[in-house]
């Protein structure tokens, strides 16, 4: 049994989330023909700034304190990648037997633009999709399409191999979770207004220190 978004356990995957997750999801999707290769593609892993922090978010788009979390989390994210604070990496976590489909759709959206904007209005669409619980392929396209996000089918190996390990390392049992490593400093934050409350005060005191360095300089 593992644990999901709400705390409850649910039967879907065993636990932990990482063991052997995406290494089985991907093999299904070969299996199902959805794995696509283009062949001389870039690094499309979902990841973002050129900071030394590192943060990892968890979250799962039919979590709805994952959704209720991104438009509190978004400027706050977007601040710490544009001062070159952080390192951003999001980490999609199979809460939901649905969420293989979305998780590709993400990516495949990265494949066609991978600035952080795009993967904000990805994860926006998607979070919206799950909500008005879109399960079917063919109708989360449309709905992408019509936000005007393209889709670029990429190798998705890459990434379910970058995501099974962060999540096998963080041993992460719960979404939203996010983890910030700062140096040697390694802290995991669960539930929403925790992740919030961690990177606004991850911000403030960063620009403290930075503020303080100009001084120092002058």
């Amino acid at each position: 049994m593992k644990i999901t978004s709400s705390g409850k356990k649910f039967p879907f995957f065993g636990r932990p989330f990482g063991n052997i997750l995406w290494t089985v999801i991907l093999s299904a999707n070969l299996c199902a023909g959805w794995l696509e290769t283009v062949n001389g593609e870039q690094n499309h892993l979902p990841s973002f700034g050129t900071g030394a922090i590192k943060v990892r978010l968890y979250t799962d788009y039919f979590c709805p304190p994952c959704r209720d979390m991104e438009s509190s989390l978004e400027p706050i994210l977007l601040d710490l990648i544009k001062d070159g604070i952080i390192h951003l990496t999001f980490v999609d976590v199979p809460t939901s037997k649905h969420t293989v489909l979305y998780a590709n759709y993400f990516l495949y959206a990265l494949g066609e633009k991978k600035d952080f904007d795009s993967a904000i209005l990805a994860r926006r669409a998607l979070f919206e999709a799950a909500e008005k619980k879109v399960l079917e392929k063919d109708q989360l396209v449309s709905l992408l399409t019509q936000k005007g996000i393209g889709l670029k089918p990429i190798d998705l190996k890459p990434v379910y191999n970058l995501w099974n390990r962060h999540l096998n390392e963080d041993q992460i049992r719960s979404t939203p979770s996010c983890v910030i490593v700062n140096g040697e400093s390694k802290k995991i934050h669960k539930g929403a207004l925790n992740i919030v409350k961690a990177l606004e005060e991850l911000k403030v005191t960063t620009n403290h220190a930075l503020r303080g360095g100009k001084s120092a300089e002058k």
